[in-house]
């Protein structure tokens, strides 16, 4: 052996060499298969995506419900500028001739138009006042809603509050205003015993009473109103006397008390009717008609005549109303903007307040420009009131071609995503193994996949549509399937949708419905996917612990081949000494001679 063998640096590279040997000969197989069995986990992984995404897809081909893809219906105006439409998947097919006489209006009221900075005239001191709104209720009844406007100290200047400040605060009370029922202010007892009912937008509840002193009554129904949602009820305590609270926490509700079985609402003075609060009935704004004025509008906040404002009113001494020119009543007297002053009112009649239009030449009224209750499944969004000249806007209502062909195409997409990955993984190519050669689980599947896709369905005659072949969707080995014919396919949506449904959904051996059972048994947690993937985990962390076994024994046999190697340094050294030492000797020899 060469002496710089021995060298520390000669040493370290023998190890080295030793080391890499040994590892290619005895890790890397190991890393190999590792390697190998990981690829297959992420493969696999993949593959779970796709299956779940074709899943999806035959989730909604399979059903053959009404809400079905299938029935997808597409309906079409003739001119948009006048009528718009929608169809859902109920839509009758048929076609519609229509003209808009009159959009539906929002039943709206304005005050006079006052100086902004200029004082009021009505309001002149602090105080609470209180009116009444009411609304019909689209039923031929009516919402009532009672609204308190306070006006305090700091609402007025040297002792006069403007008109601009006047209705910003009557817009702020009708605007955050609720349904709150007060009861009479009530001491003593009552001796009855009884029940009265709370119908809360149409949902009723049984309150329940007994006899005894109105404080432990009216405790006893806060207890029961406040585990209604969407009502508080507090008990309101002056001394001895006593008050029922109760507050409506959502204004697009309104509150009825009624069914007394004994007298207690009459003791407590409550008599409810409908109440809702004004938030959820209109909308009031102030604005400026021209600079330095102030106006006030209260518009209905439902379009129609069936939801237009029936009262306005104030009585005794509350003036709020008065101040603007707004205690109407129930006339409804007609705003007039004027040079001076205008007079306060309504802007429409009610019989400008509901859309008109002709269907079929049928004189139609709704209270909405959005229409869903006139064809079946269809909404209708009226935009624009047509002139004499105007041609009839057409309605056609059909089923929906293009979104029952995006989802079939959607379906070979996703197919063939998953077909592809599974044919290209399973080819051995220029020498190179695929990855899901002999993998049963991968074969298995491939074989479900290219036998429903050009197989005949089982129990659908031959006569009819049983094939996708006869919906112009053929089959490639390679590529999977393709939408060859694409007019075959309008056509059978158009005009053998029962047999293109069945084609998918018949019993257990429609397409969609049989080729969903035979995937969904791969998917999930206990799919057969994932007990493969938790086999080659199982094997990857085996071969962690053999690679790690084996590169703990080849570093132990290097220590034990390094000190093998650094005893023997040691030893040539010592040679190396002792035959410098006798050299030397025998040199200093030869010379005394």
């Amino acid at each position: 052996m060469a002496y710089d063998a021995l060298t520390t640096s000669g040493i370290n590279n023998l190890i080295d060499t030793y080391k890499t040997n040994e590892q290619n000969k005895r890790i890397n197989p190991l890393n190999t298969r590792k390697t190998y069995y990981q690829n297959l986990t992420s493969a696999y992984s993949t593959l779970s995506s796709k299956l779940e995404s074709l899943k999806s897809i035959l989730n909604e081909l399979k059903t053959n419900s009404s809400s079905s893809i299938f029935y997808s219906k597409a309906a079409t105006s003739s001119n948009t500028n006048f009528v718009d439409v929608t169809a859902a998947s109920s839509a009758i097919e048929g076609t519609y001739s229509i003209r808009i006489n009159q959009l539906a209006k929002y039943d709206t009221l304005l005050s006079k138009d006052l100086s902004s900075s200029a004082a009021s005239s009505v309001i002149t001191v602090p105080g609470t006042h209180e009116f009444t709104i009411k609304t019909a209720d689209g039923s031929g009844g009516e919402f009532v809603s009672k609204v308190s406007v306070t006006f305090v100290d700091s609402d007025f200047t040297s002792g006069q509050i403007s008109n601009s400040t006047l209705m910003q605060k009557i817009q702020n009370a009708i605007n955050t205003d609720k349904a709150v029922v007060l009861s009479s202010s009530v001491t003593g007892s009552t001796t009855s015993s009884g029940s009265f009912v709370i119908d809360l937008n149409g949902t009723e509840t049984v309150i329940n009473y007994s006899a005894g002193n109105y404080s432990d009554v009216i405790d006893s129904i806060v207890t029961q109103i406040n585990s209604i949602s969407g009502l508080t009820a507090e008990k309101v305590v002056n001394g001895s006397n006593y008050q029922l609270k109760i507050t409506v926490n959502d204004s697009s509700k309104y509150i009825t008390i009624k069914n007394d079985t004994s007298n207690l609402l009459s003791e407590l003075g409550i008599n409810v009717t409908k109440e809702k609060g004004a938030s959820g009935l209109v909308t009031a704004s102030v604005f400026s008609p021209v600079s330095g004025y102030s106006q006030l509008s209260i518009k209905s906040k439902s379009s129609g005549y069936d939801y237009r404002i029936t009262e306005i009113s104030e009585s005794g001494a509350n003036s709020a109303l008065s101040s603007v020119g707004l205690n109407l009543g129930t006339t409804r007297q007609t705003f007039v903007q004027n040079s001076g002053e205008d007079t306060p009112g309504y802007i429409y009649t009610t019989d400008q307040l509901n859309a008109k239009l002709t269907l079929n030449g049928v004189n139609v009224e709704r209270n909405s420009n959005v229409i869903t209750d006139l064809i079946t499944g269809t909404t209708l969004s009226l935009k624009s009131v047509m002139q004499a000249s105007d041609t009839d806007v057409e309605i056609n209502v059909n089923n929906d071609v293009t979104k029952v062909k995006e989802k079939i195409n959607d379906f070979i997409t996703k197919f063939n995503d998953v077909y592809k990955f599974i044919k290209d993984k399973s080819k051995t190519t220029d020498s190179t193994r695929g990855l899901f050669v002999s993998d049963t689980t991968a074969s298995s599947l491939l074989n479900i996949l290219s036998t429903i896709a050009y197989s005949p369905v089982t129990g659908i005659p031959a006569n009819e549509i049983n094939t996708l072949s006869k919906i112009g969707i053929s089959f490639n080995v390679d590529s999977g399937l393709v939408l060859s014919d694409s007019s075959q396919l309008e056509d059978a949506i158009e005009n053998n949708l029962d047999q293109l449904i069945n084609l998918f959904t018949y019993s257990t051996e429609g397409i969609a419905v049989k080729l969903y059972n035979r995937i969904d048994p791969y998917l999930g947690t206990n799919g057969y996917i994932a007990k493969a993937k938790s086999n080659y985990d199982s094997t990857i962390s085996s071969l962690n612990d053999s690679i790690s076994a084996a590169q703990k024994s080849i570093d132990k046999s290097a220590e034990i081949l390094r000190a093998k190697y650094q005893k023997m340094q040691m030893q040539l050294s010592e040679l190396l000494y002792y035959q410098n030492y006798f050299s030397l000797f025998n040199t200093s020899t030869y010379t005394s001679y």
